[in-house]
Parts: C-alpha cells; sequence; structure tokens
C-alpha cells in the first residue's frame, strides 16, 4: 500500500471502482435469488423473510438504493462545476426520475397491459423517487451549508428524523381491519393496483422510509468524492459510521424488528450499516491499495443495472414461463426448472442444482453486459 492516495485526489474526478463493484455485489445478489434453478429448493438465505428478520436476499434492494444515493454527490458537485443552474441540475433529476418510473410501469404490464388492474408501485418506481427526493435534497444542502461535515450533520439529521417520523405514525396509527397504517393507505388510494390484492411491498408509506435508505447513500458518497480528505480519513470514516449504525439497529430492533416488506426504521440502519462496512473495505482494497483485477466480473456486472434489471425482468415473464415436461416422470414444469433437472441435477444433487443453476445464469449476466459494453448496447438514463 505504498500509495494511499485514491485516484480522484490524484485529480481525476471520475467514478470509484468500489462503488461499480458494490454495485455488481447487489446485482448478483439479485440475480441469485430472483432466478433460483428450483424455488422448491433454494437456501434460506437466498429467500426474502417472510415478515420480521432479515436474510441475504433482503440486502440486495436497499444496497441499490444506497448505492444510488452515493453517485448523486459526485453527479451534482460536476454539474456544478460545469457551470450548470440549479434549475438545469433540477430538471436532469426530475427527467431521470420520470424515466425510471414509466419503465417501472412498464415492466409491471409486460406483456399484457391491462391498465384497469396494473400494478403502480414497483422496484424501480421507488427508486425514481427516492432518488428525486434525495437529488433535490442534495442540491439545497450543498446550495445553502458549505462545509462538507456540515452537509454530512445535515444529512444524517434528516435521515434519521424521517425513520423517526415512520415509526411514531406506525406506533401511533393502527386500524383494526388492517394489518398497519402501511397497507390502509395502499388501499385507500392504490386498490386494485397493488402486487398482491391487499399488499404490497413497495407502497406508499414505505417509500416514504426508503428515501431515508437513499440519503444514507448520499451521506457515504460525500464522504468518498471529498477531495479535501485523504483516503485513510475517508475510509476510517465511513467504516466506523457503519459500526455506530450497526449497533443503533440492533438496540432498536427490539422494538421496531428488521422488516424490509415495512422497510422499518431498524432495517434501514442496519443495511444501511452492512453498506458502509463493505464499501469501505471495498474502497481500502480497491481503490486505495488497486487490487481490482479479482474484482473485474463485478465490475462488469455492476456498470449498467437497468440494463440487467430490465432484461432479467423480461426474461422471468418470458423465458422461464414456458412449460417443459420431464419425459423420466412426466412431471410439467418450467423452463428454468427443467434446465436444472436435466442439466444441474445429475452431477450437482438435489441440494446444490438449484444455487450452481442461479451461479450459471449470474456468469451469463456478466458476459451479457460485457459484450453489451463493448458494442454500447446499454440502457442508460
Amino acid at each position: 500500500m505504498e500509495n494511499s492516495i485514491a485516484p480522484e485526489e490524484k485529480g481525476k474526478f471520475g467514478r470509484l471502482n468500489c462503488i461499480d463493484v458494490f454495485r455488481g455485489i447487489a446485482v448478483a445478489i439479485m440475480l441469485i435469488v430472483t432466478n433460483p434453478g428450483n424455488p422448491l429448493r433454494n437456501y434460506p438465505q437466498l429467500r426474502h423473510a417472510a415478515w420480521n428478520g432479515y436474510t441475504v436476499a433482503d440486502l440486495a434492494f436497499p444496497f441499490f438504493m444506497l448505492i444510488m444515493g452515493m453517485v448523486i454527490p459526485y453527479a451534482v458537485d460536476k454539474r456544478i462545476k460545469e457551470g450548470k443552474s440549479n434549475l438545469s441540475i433540477f430538471n436532469h433529476i426530475l427527467i431521470r426520475s420520470i424515466g425510471l418510473f414509466c419503465i417501472g410501469i412498464l415492466l409491471n404490464g409486460f406483456p399484457v397491459y391491462d391498465l384497469s388492474i396494473i400494478r403502480i408501485p414497483g422496484v424501480l418506481q421507488r427508486i425514481a423517487i427516492a432518488y428525486l427526493c434525495t437529488g433535490i435534497i442534495e442540491l439545497i444542502v450543498k446550495a445553502t451549508v458549505k462545509k462538507s461535515y456540515l452537509q454530512i450533520i445535515v444529512e444524517s439529521s434528516l435521515a434519521l428524523s424521517i425513520i423517526s417520523v415512520y415509526s411514531v405514525l406506525l406506533i401511533k396509527y393502527s386500524f383494526p381491519d388492517y394489518k398497519n397504517l402501511v397497507q390502509t393507505i395502499d388501499l385507500y388510494f392504490l386498490k386494485g393496483h397493488l402486487y398482491t390484492p391487499d399488499w404490497d411491498p413497495e407502497g406508499i408509506l414505505t417509500t416514504f422510509s426508503s428515501i431515508a435508505t437513499a440519503i444514507f447513500g448520499s451521506i457515504a458518497g460525500n464522504i468518498l468524492f471529498n477531495r479535501d480528505n485523504k483516503a485513510r480519513k475517508k475510509f476510517i470514516t465511513i467504516f466506523i459510521y457503519g459500526v455506530v449504525t450497526i449497533i443503533v439497529a440492533s438496540i432498536i430492533q427490539r422494538w421496531f424488528p428488521y422488516n424490509k416488506n415495512l422497510w422499518s426504521s431498524s432495517y434501514v440502519l442496519i443495511t444501511a450499516g452492512i453498506a458502509y462496512l463493505t464499501i469501505s473495505m471495498l474502497f481500502l482494497v480497491i481503490d486505495v491499495a488497486g487490487f481490482k483485477a479479482l474484482f473485474k466480473p463485478l465490475m462488469i456486472l455492476g456498470s449498467n443495472p437497468i440494463f440487467v434489471y430490465v432484461g432479467f425482468q423480461i426474461v422471468c415473464k418470458t423465458l422461464w414461463l414456458i412449460p417443459m415436461v420431464n419425459l423420466t416422470t412426466g412431471d410439467s414444469m418450467n423452463l428454468n426448472v427443467w434446465i436444472t433437472t436435466r442439466f444441474f441435477t445429475p452431477w450437482a444433487g438435489d441440494r446444490l442444482d438449484s444455487f450452481y443453476f442461479s451461479l450459471f445464469y449470474t456468469i451469463l449476466w456478466i458476459k451479457i453486459v460485457s459484450s453489451s459494453s463493448r458494442k454500447n448496447s446499454y440502457i442508460k438514463l
């Protein structure tokens, strides 16, 4: 570690490799979790927690939210340095948000678009709303608060205020006919347009809470892209933030359990803490020490997550649903299960076959993204 200066501190104010790798980790988790070779034999850690608690599967989505928040400070600073007005930056944020939201709606309806029952909330819709809100917050904070450490304090206070208000609302308001306030609001405003008839994991009130996750990402981004701080200070700061956040999460989860469906305050904090520790270590190993060759596959996978997300969602709703027949047993099954049974089970057994299928599928996407990068065939917003 002879060179302790990060690339941007040499005057190269570009993207950090650790962020692409971290994004690649989130994409890999998403692909493995969402595309099991056989859903009946999926590992518990690759399944979402039924209600309270969290698994590895429950980390992918908040990691995406955090990564999205991380790059906002860099994007805003870059446009400010280019002489763009605040209105111009806001318009850019707004247009990207609308684009993401619309893609999410299109994916929800694909391949049959019935507007009377189409699901309105969704993953990309939540990312779009959080991106819009966090981008506006970042723009306002940078325009009104000049000291970088004060910007971090303001954003930290705002994120904690959001999850605190959210927790109070869930405690204070409950309705006997419904599970909680989250369900009540969603059924009032979006009935008939939810993931299930009476529930949506990406509903209105939980999206409000998820904005705090994006802000925590923005805090990390402000630390990473601060040219005034040396690499060692950046690593230590984010690492300490991660440890403190995890400790706080472990304390308050006694009253507000980890819960992805509700995007609870403890869930926001524990996922942010895990992300902080991960990104700090990746920053140290990749951008400071320069060991990035081993992480090249994850960098490729994380280079364009929207391209991957749209692609695998279309595959899930088309290719995997093709019915196939097992000639040995005569059982009917979906194509992904048939591929697993036919090509993975004979050598992997019925304990590892589903996982190996998911792993192979993830490697296939790395090859697809790598090929697309050479052809510049990306979905960009």
